[in-house]
C-alpha cells in the first residue's frame, strides 16, 4: 500500500441512492456520515462531485476542488431520500462527471452508494457492465459501497466493480467505513494491479 503522500490527484464522483428504500439511519445517513470522513481527507488537488439517482438521475455537486470541504459537506448534507430507483442513468451521469474532470495519472472513480436495490426502468446488467468497461478502458474505475440490510443486492453491486477494475465494500458502521475509506483509503482509491483476481 502506498504512503498516503505518495497518492496521485483524485477526480472522485459519489453516487448516491436516494430512492425510497435508502431512508433509515443505516442506510443513507451512514452514507453521509462516511462520505464526510473521505471528504475530509482530500486537498486541493483533488476533485469531488457529487450525484444522487431515484426516479431520476441529476447532479447535486458539480466537480468541486478537495478543499472547499464546507461546500462539499453542505452538499452531502442535503441529500434526502424519496422515490423509487433507476440505476442505470445515474450511473452515466457519474461517468461523464467524472469525465469531465478527468485528471491523466490521477485517480479517476465513481463511486456508487446504495443498498443495490435497483428496480426500476431497464436495468438490462450486461449492458449495465459494458458500460462500466468501456469507462474502465477510458481510465475511470467504479467502486461499489454497499449500506443496509434486508433487499441488499450484494450480488450486482460485486460484478458491476469487478467489470469496472473496482471493488465493493459493504459498511454497517462507522467503524467499517473508517477502516474502508479512511484507513485503507489508498488502496480503495487507487488500482495497484489490473487484471488480478484474489478469490
Amino acid at each position: 500500500e502506498p504512503q498516503l503522500q505518495e497518492r496521485p490527484a483524485a477526480n472522485l464522483v459519489f453516487l448516491v441512492d436516494v430512492s425510497g428504500s435508502m431512508q433509515s439511519s443505516d442506510k443513507l445517513g451512514l452514507v453521509k456520515k462516511s462520505l464526510r470522513l473521505l471528504v475530509n481527507r482530500m486537498t486541493a488537488q483533488d476533485r469531488i462531485a457529487l450525484a444522487v439517482y431515484a426516479g431520476a438521475a441529476g447532479t447535486v455537486l458539480e466537480s468541486t476542488p478537495g478543499d472547499e470541504k464546507a461546500k462539499i459537506l453542505q452538499a452531502i448534507d442535503g441529500l434526502q431520500a424519496g422515490g423509487s430507483t433507476h440505476g442505470s442513468a445515474g450511473i452515466e451521469l457519474a461517468y461523464a462527471l467524472a469525465e469531465l474532470h478527468k485528471i491523466e495519472g490521477g485517480i479517476n472513480r465513481v463511486l456508487i452508494a446504495s443498498d443495490g436495490d435497483m428496480n426500476v426502468g431497464t436495468v438490462d446488467r450486461e449492458a449495465l457492465k459494458n458500460l462500466i468497461e468501456r469507462k474502465r478502458s477510458g481510465g475511470i474505475a467504479l467502486t461499489t459501497l454497499g449500506f443496509g440490510s434486508g433487499n441488499y443486492n450484494y450480488a450486482l453491486m460485486e460484478q458491476l466493480a469487478d467489470v469496472g477494475n473496482g471493488n465493493a465494500a459493504y459498511i454497517d458502521s462507522m467503524k467499517e467505513a473508517q477502516k474502508v475509506l479512511v484507513n485503507e483509503m489508498q488502496s480503495t482509491l487507487m488500482t495497484i494491479a489490473s487484471d488480478v483476481t484474489i478469490q
